[in-house]
């Protein structure tokens, strides 16, 4: 019996040398793993945890940015449109004040026309005075009113060419902030989604602020195409001067042949035939 005890305890001690493992603790050792690896999950757990809450932090980030976004959108929005209203409304006023003041100094400048004009003809005694004053009347109404049309259409042009130009300018900006508006819309959904789906949100954050980037740079690409209201109205005012300073040589020189006539039938009274006439 003892010599069975020791062939069985030489025999365990081998195999336990050739394991390399102490059969006497094979029962403390497996508490041990198992010890060892109930750790190992609560790190991996926590580690876990401290992720999906960075995740939420970031995604929670992206939503306010989101919010915020869209009021700074909002009032981009409302501020143009309030400023494209008070320029419009500044721009109709003037442009009203200028109309009234041209008619009323048009009205003023009839009337001493009008008043010269008695003169000349209380001045004219010969029926050849007499005709040649109907004619320098006739010939200085038909002269003014061409001179005020084509001032009025040179104005009139100069109107509607600035308007034409604001009006584009507006449209361009208008789809400017729509289209930057609807892009960061875009990414801003895109970045909720991906972190309501999971997504690492490290790599979240980082395609969205690359896409915010690339449309800021578009934004600011875009404005270098937008129309440029002073250059335009610079030609425009340009073009508006040509067409007055036009209409004033051929007044100028229609009055002139008018008082050379005029002059024939008054030899002895020059003063009279050069009396200066309102011309506008």
């Amino acid at each position: 019996m003892n010599k069975n005890y020791k062939k069985t305890f030489a025999v365990l001690v081998a195999l336990g040398a050739l394991c390399g493992t102490n059969v006497w603790a094979v029962g403390g050792n497996g508490t041990a793993q198992e010890n060892r690896a109930d750790r190992q999950a609560d790190i991996q757990q926590k580690k876990d945890d401290r992720i999906a809450e960075k995740n939420d932090n970031i995604c929670e980030k992206i939503s306010e940015r989101a919010d915020a976004f869209t009021q700074k959108m909002t009032e981009q929005e409302n501020t143009f449109q309030t400023r494209n209203q008070e320029r419009l409304a500044n721009w109709t006023t003037k442009k009203t004040e200028k109309e009234t003041e041209l008619s009323a100094n048009r009205t003023t400048w009839d009337a001493n026309r009008d008043a010269q004009f008695e003169a000349l003809e209380e001045r004219a005694q010969t029926e050849e005075q007499k005709k040649a004053t109907a004619d320098f009347e006739a010939t200085t109404r038909s002269a003014i009113t061409t001179r005020r049309a084509a001032s009025d259409s040179a104005i009139k042009t100069f109107q509607d060419g600035v308007q034409t130009a604001v009006n584009t300018r507006n449209g361009q900006v208008e789809k400017l902030l729509s289209d930057a508006k609807s892009a960061r819309q875009a990414l801003l959904e895109t970045a909720k989604a991906d972190c309501a789906a999971g997504k690492d949100a490290k790599t979240v954050m980082a395609t969205f602020r690359s896409g915010m980037e690339a449309n800021r740079a578009k934004v600011q690409a875009d404005k270098q195409n937008v129309t440029k209201l002073n250059t335009q109205v610079e030609a425009l005012i340009a073009t508006r001067k040509t067409a007055m300073e036009k209409a004033l040589t051929d007044f100028k020189a229609t009055m002139e042949q008018a008082r050379v006539i005029l002059r024939k039938a008054f030899p002895a009274d020059g003063a009279t035939a050069t009396t200066p006439v309102p011309v506008q």
